[in-house]
């Protein structure tokens, strides 16, 4: 189960939530863990650099569906009672001065389609012979 603890949006309209999902492991030890995610709503604009956005729209929403989905965790084990509210935040705050003016550059969005689209385009190799 989580929590949602905070959601800001930034300049570009991207949102952005952070869900919490630590729990204590042992004694007064416990395991700090924020999920961080931005969907991403697909649209005709986020393709405009593209020859043609409708058509580049239409298959990245056959790949993707509505929205595009940016994920990261952030964790830090063993970490005491009396310092999870504090860490917990911290954490918060390093990523939000780290990644924030990564992900509330105007280009974010159609950015991150594309490497998203990439990686959908990009063939799976399950078996790799070796030489």
């Amino acid at each position: 189960m989580s929590t949602l603890l905070d959601r800001q949006v930034l300049d570009n309209g991207v949102v952005v939530a952070f869900s919490d999902r630590s729990n204590r492991y042992f004694g007064d030890y416990h395991r700090i863990c924020i999920d961080v995610s931005c969907h991403i709503r697909l649209s005709v604009e986020t393709f405009t650099a593209a020859g043609d956005p409708e058509a580049e729209y239409r298959k990245a929403q056959s790949a993707l569906g509505e929205e595009a989905v940016y994920q990261r965790t952030l964790e830090r084990m063993g970490v005491a009672g009396a310092e999870v509210v504090e860490t917990r935040q911290r954490m918060i705050n390093e990523f939000c001065q780290t990644n924030f003016p990564y992900l509330g550059s105007p280009e974010f969005p159609a950015r991150f389609v594309a490497s998203e689209m990439a990686k959908v385009r990009k063939p799976r190799h399950l078996f790799v012979p070796k030489p």
